[in-house]
């Protein structure tokens, strides 16, 4: 199944680009972000992070469907 992954902020700088499609065999959130924190030394725990699928948020516990697009949003501070 093919997923879109959007990329914001902080997440974004660390992966270099704002968006990309992966081929994923687990329809599990958690289990994508374990993934992308490896692969691009994310600093966040996946319970740190607001999860929107398809553009509106979602519980961690939902599952993706081929095509969703996801993002992962990290925690936003400033002033």
């Amino acid at each position: 199944m093919q997923i879109k992954i959007l990329y914001f902020a902080q997440l974004a700088d660390l992966a270099g680009k704002t968006e990309e499609t992966r081929e994923l065999s687990n329809t599990s959130p958690a289990a994508l972000y374990d993934e992308l924190q490896t692969a691009y030394h994310f600093p966040h725990t996946f319970k740190q992070l607001q999860v929107a699928i398809n553009h509106e948020l979602s519980a961690h516990e939902a599952e993706l469907k081929d095509g969703d697009s996801i993002a992962f949003l990290p925690p936003m501070t400033g002033g």
